[in-house]
Formats: C-alpha cells, structure tokens, sequence
C-alpha cells in the first residue's frame, strides 16, 4: 500500500478556494497549482513563487501536513495544515505562515486559514 506522500506525487489544480470565511473567485486561481515531487511542494499560478519541503503525519485524525518555505514570500516560515486525500481529490485547510494549524476543515473570518480543494492534473 502506497503512503500518502506516494500518492500526492504530481500536479494538482485548485478546483476550490475559501480564504478566511469566504469563497475566492475562480478567476483568481485559474492556474493554479501544487506540485509534489518526491519531499518537495512547489506552487505555480498563485502569484508568487512559494517552494520548501512537506511532511505528513498520516496517523493522526486528522491527518496534519506541515510546509517549511525554503523559496519565496515565507521562506523561513511553515505553514501548518490538515489534509484528506482520496484518490485523486486532496483537500486541505491551511494556516498562512506563522498562524496556528486549522483544528477542522472549515475558515472563519480572520483565521488566517485557507481551505482548498484540488484534483490531480491528468497526465502529472
């Protein structure tokens, strides 16, 4: 049975954005991606460039995730998360750099949170 970092390998298109209590318009996040590549995350479409390394702590409910920025506006900063992943659906509900992991997949305002939904890119 493969891990989950096993099967986040590839790239993965925002398909649903809600920042901070309130839904994020489609035109915003287009292009938007995340690319996983063996440890690596990497974004592309988002304005910046944000890179650094992820780990995930598939045994805990939920499942939490962390980024180290290594490139871009946060580096030297983590991000800290929740994930699901099913198949090739993957959401996650963020913290901004140096906010507090999310305790649920949910935003409120002023929570300095993200909630996405992604879904591998065919041919990733």
């Amino acid at each position: 049975m493969q891990s989950d970092l096993e099967q986040l390998q590839g790239r993965w298109q925002i398909v649903a954005l809600e920042i901070d209590g309130r839904d994020v318009s489609k035109d915003s996040f287009v292009n938007a991606k995340i690319i996983i590549d063996g440890d690596s995350y990497t974004t592309a479409g988002m304005g910046a460039l944000f890179s650094g390394k992820i780990s995930l702590d598939q045994t805990s409910h939920p499942k939490k995730f962390d980024v180290n920025f290594s490139d871009g506006p946060h580096a030297g900063k983590a991000s800290l998360g929740l994930y699901m992943l099913n198949q090739d659906q993957w959401t996650i509900c963020i913290g901004f750099a140096g906010y507090e992991r999310p305790v649920d997949f949910r935003t409120s305002p002023q929570s300095g949170h993200a909630l996405e939904t992604l879904r591998r890119e065919i041919n990733s």
